[in-house]
This record gives C-alpha cells, sequence and structure tokens, in this order.
C-alpha cells in the first residue's frame, strides 16, 4: 500500500461525500459541520494532552479539585 494513499484516503472520502451533496446548500451545511466537529476532537486532544503534561510535570494539582456536584454534598 502506498503512504500518501493511506493518509490522504480520509481526505479524498471527506472531499467526495462533501462534494455528492445534492445542492449547495447541503455543501455549505456539511462543510461545517465537519469543521465544527473537527474543532471540537482538536480542543478535546489539546486539553486531554495539557491535563496529562501537567500531571507528568507537577504543574496541575487536584489537592483541592472538586469535580461535579457529589463532591460538594458532604461539605
Amino acid at each position: 500500500m502506498n503512504v500518501i494513499n493511506f493518509f490522504a484516503s480520509p481526505f479524498i472520502e471527506i472531499y467526495e461525500e462533501i462534494f455528492e451533496q445534492p445542492t449547495l446548500l447541503w455543501k455549505i451545511w456539511h462543510a461545517f459541520l465537519l469543521v465544527w466537529v473537527s474543532s471540537l476532537f482538536l480542543l478535546f486532544i489539546v486539553g486531554w494532552f495539557g491535563l496529562v503534561i501537567g500531571l507528568i510535570t507537577g504543574q496541575a494539582d487536584f489537592d483541592n479539585a472538586t469535580f461535579g456536584v457529589f463532591d460538594t454534598l458532604g461539605s
């Protein structure tokens, strides 16, 4: 298998899927959803990467952290 085709294949599939839509409105909507979902996924990856790096380097301090309603019910 060619390495270029392996990495380019998802982008080619997305490109073909967008431009196979019947109307311009559907093309714009499909492209907007693609950009939106991709940016949310990128934010997720960057956030987790920052959290893991903070845990490894000791910059993140979780001694006094609360992560929801159930942590504050007892106090």
